[in-house]
């Protein structure tokens, strides 16, 4: 029984996410043979500020781009 555990951060619309946990069954199916009943997927969220990259928050990061975003057009 494959288990797959995604990590990622909230805010993500719940049909996103059904998507890509339908996406992962295919591709266990497809790629290792699982068959998709045994397939186990779940999403665990996080705050943008409980993850940290490089010394950046996942907060700021996000701010960072919306502001050089809006600066570019």
């Amino acid at each position: 029984m494959p288990l797959v555990n995604v990590h990622m951060a909230e805010g993500r619309d719940p049909a996103a996410k059904k998507a890509l946990m339908d996406a992962i069954t295919d591709a266990m199916h497809q790629h290792i043979g699982a068959p998709r009943e045994s397939v186990r997927v779940w999403i665990n969220e996080f705050p943008n500020t409980d993850f940290m990259a490089g010394g950046e928050l996942l907060k700021d990061k996000q701010e960072r781009l919306a502001r050089e975003k809006e600066a570019n057009g």
